[in-house]
Order: structure tokens, then C-alpha cells, then sequence
């Protein structure tokens, strides 16, 4: 089926509408995190497991975009929503010491420096905690040196998603 340039215009504004303003799609073509895509949000309560949409507070997303990690976006510190896994849930306790973040029975190791090899911040002081109300750890699992939940530590997260459409890629590292 061709469709006509004519009608391209006005069907791209409409999905970048929807996407505006009702929060319903994700796109999924900047980060390493996850695979490429396109993710929907769903409704429920979130679980181990799930995609969650997020936005970082003013010191991780000062960090991200001086590290070229997020770009400018709508969250209101000004830089993209992150895309993860949720990993932690509230009330669960997680700890931090040689170098592994420990949360829900699982272990994910902290790199000490990022894939272009300059060292890693930790933004987030404690070695041991209790996730608050709506506090969530949000980890990458497809990509082993992600800047996630491990660097930044527990956020609140706005949607939970989900894939819709997966690009074929082989980038997982």
C-alpha cells in the first residue's frame, strides 16, 4: 500500500499528539536500556518485572544530560522521561555494599565506570533502606552498564508499559 506524502503530515501529528497529551505511547529509540521499540502504557499496580516510566530528580538529571545520558524533554527538570524495569518495590529493603545493589532477592553489580570508561557517581548516599510509598528501584537487564536505579537510586515512577512493538535489533550487551 503507498501512502501519499499528503496524507503523511497530518497522520505524524496526529500520533505526536496522542503521544503528547494522553501518555499513552513510548518510544523507545534513545536508550540502550531496553529494546528498541514501542511500549504502551497499561493500567494496574505495578510488579517486579514490569516497565515503568520515569521521571529523575534534579540532581540525577543535571548528571545525565551533562553525561549525554538524557536529553532535553517535558519531565519538569527539563530532560526526557527514563524507561526501565522495576526491580524494587515499596517496602522491600535494599542494600548497597561491594558494589552490588541487592533488592527483591537479586544481586546487580554497580560498574565504577561508564561504556566510554570515565568513573560513575552514585547519587544516593545509603547502603541500606527501606523503599517509601511509591518508591520503586528501576534497573536495565537488557543492557549490563545501564545508568539506572543503581546510580540514582529509588525514583517514583508516573506509568507503567509495556511492549507493543519490539524493532529487531542485536544490541544487547
Amino acid at each position: 500500500m503507498k501512502i501519499s506524502w499528503k496524507w503523511l503530515i497530518p497522520i505524524t501529528a496526529a500520533l505526536l499528539l496522542i503521544v503528547n497529551y494522553t501518555h499513552l505511547l513510548f518510544f523507545n529509540i534513545f536508550t540502550h536500556s531496553l529494546p528498541y521499540g514501542i511500549y504502551i502504557r497499561k493500567a494496574g499496580e505495578p510488579h517486579r518485572g514490569d516497565y515503568a516510566v520515569s521521571c529523575l530528580t534534579k540532581e540525577a538529571a543535571a548528571y545525565g544530560i551533562k553525561r549525554g545520558y538524557l536529553v532535553p524533554g517535558n519531565c519538569e527538570t527539563g530532560t526526557i522521561e527514563v524507561l526501565k524495569r522495576i526491580e524494587g518495590l515499596p517496602g522491600e529493603q535494599y542494600s548497597v555494599k561491594n558494589a552490588i545493589l541487592e533488592v527483591g532477592g537479586a544481586q546487580f553489580p554497580i560498574y565504577s565506570q561508564d561504556s566510554q570508561g570515565r568513573p560513575l557517581d552514585q547519587l544516593y548516599k545509603t547502603n541500606l533502606g527501606t523503599l517509601g510509598k511509591g518508591q520503586y528501584i528501576l534497573i536495565s537487564t537488557f543492557a549490563k552498564n545501564s545508568w539506572d536505579s543503581r546510580y540514582w537510586g529509588p525514583v517514583t515512577i508516573k506509568y507503567i508499559v509495556q511492549p507493543f512493538w519490539i524493532f529487531e535489533n542485536d544490541r544487547k550487551n
